[in-house]
C-alpha cells in the first residue's frame, strides 16, 4: 500500500506571494470589506485551490483560531490559511 502525502508548497507562497496578495486585496473589497483569510488548500492534489473565506463563513473551530489574533482588526495586515491533509497554518503578512 502506498501513502502519497500531499504537503503545503513553500516555494508556491513565495512564488506567488504578490498574486495571492492582490488577490486577497481584490476579495476582501468584493466582500464588503469584511475581515477574513484567504485560504490556499493544497489537500486535492497537485493544484493549489485559492479561494477567499469571511470570518462569518469559516468553519467554527478555524473562526475560533482567528478570534483569538490581536491584529485581527489592524488594516495592515492580511491572512492566508493554508492547509493540506494534515497541517493547517495562519500566516499573517504586515503590508
Amino acid at each position: 500500500m502506498f501513502v502519497i502525502l500531499i504537503m503545503i508548497d513553500p516555494n508556491f507562497l513565495q512564488n506567488n506571494k504578490q498574486q495571492l496578495i492582490q488577490i486577497y486585496m481584490k476579495e476582501r473589497i468584493m466582500n464588503y470589506n469584511q475581515i477574513g483569510a484567504l485560504f490556499i488548500d493544497f489537500s486535492k492534489g497537485n493544484n493549489a485551490d485559492v479561494y477567499y473565506l469571511t470570518l462569518q463563513n469559516m468553519p467554527e473551530e478555524i473562526k475560533n483560531r482567528f478570534l483569538e489574533k490581536e491584529n485581527l482588526n489592524q488594516k495592515n495586515t492580511i491572512f492566508f490559511y493554508t492547509l493540506d491533509k494534515t497541517t493547517s497554518n495562519i500566516i499573517e503578512i504586515i503590508l
